[in-house]
């Protein structure tokens, strides 16, 4: 990639002021404030640790693509606390809810919007480093894209979205190869496994090239699909290289029914990716 000057730092109205002790204060709060959630129940604790090292992994994930991308370390701190905070709502969802089913409780980047201003943890930071980092949240599980004017916070949005998507992969994969899978039958959102039945709606978005919508969800077979179309919604080169160098789709594909709408609908995606990883 051509060394260039970052582009957010030609746009920034002023000196970016977010740095290293303000990321470790905001990773220590953290930390604090998920142990609230631990108690004698360890089917419940194992959940929360499940999101707790979710988050630290998107963490790890979203910095790894800001720097494929040349931002600067201002840029980095920026999009890593987005990252921090952009499943804190999924504590108080599955504490009130017993769900990480959006459609069945609530919205929960709503909720973790809630949360960091119920606890004012963003108080200190300027009004340009708030946006830049609560707006990905707010948008980090929207079906689309917003429109928004502002490169700067468009490109937070969707490295905030390819670093989730990168490890919720990983994760679900693991769950979908367990044996026993009530032990966290909350990742896969309740939903039964009907063998080979699936929506026509979430293979033709495959065929389409589209992101498939959790509306249309049935059964487990269909959520896995759904997983697969996200490969549509990626928007770097990088996020694309470590998606095909992990074999994430082809993981998912072992998982799933031998049918031929399946398997051409997986292969379409399988193509998509080696392209836009450049191979």
């Amino acid at each position: 990639m051509t060394q260039q000057k970052s582009m957010l730092q030609k746009q920034s109205n002023g000196p970016w002021m977010m740095n290293n002790q303000q990321v470790v204060k905001f990773k220590t709060w953290f930390c604090e404030y998920v142990s609230r959630f631990y108690g004698d129940n360890q089917a419940q604790n194992q959940i929360y640790k499940l999101k707790e090292d979710h988050t630290l992994r998107v963490c790890e994930n979203i910095l790894l693509l800001g720097k494929s991308i040349l931002l600067s370390q201002d840029e980095l701190n920026l999009v890593q606390i987005a990252a921090l905070f952009h499943d804190i709502g999924r504590f108080t969802q599955y504490q009130t809810y017993g769900t990480f089913d959006d459609r069945k409780s609530a919205n929960h980047a709503k909720l973790g919007l809630k949360q960091l201003s119920f606890h004012k943890i963003l108080n200190g930071l300027s009004l340009d480093e708030k946006r830049s980092i609560l707006i990905p949240i707010a948008w980090h599980n929207a079906y689309k894209l917003p429109y928004i004017k502002e490169d700067k916070l468009l490109l937070f949005i969707k490295l905030l979205r390819d670093a989730d998507k990168l490890d919720i992969w990983n994760v679900v994969i693991d769950h979908y190869t367990k044996k026993d899978k009530q032990k966290m039958i909350t990742v896969l959102l309740d939903l039964p496994d009907n063998g080979p039945g699936y929506s026509e709606k979430i293979i033709k978005a495959l065929y389409d090239g589209q992101l498939a919508q959790s509306s249309d969800l049935t059964c487990l077979t269909d959520l896995k699909l759904l997983q697969i179309s996200w490969v549509y919604d990626l928007n770097f080169t990088e996020s694309f290289r470590l998606l095909h160098q992990l074999g994430f789709i082809e993981k998912l594909m072992q998982t799933l029914p031998e049918t031929n709408q399946i398997k051409g609908a997986i292969e379409t995606a399988l193509r998509h990716i080696e392209k836009k990883a450049g191979h």
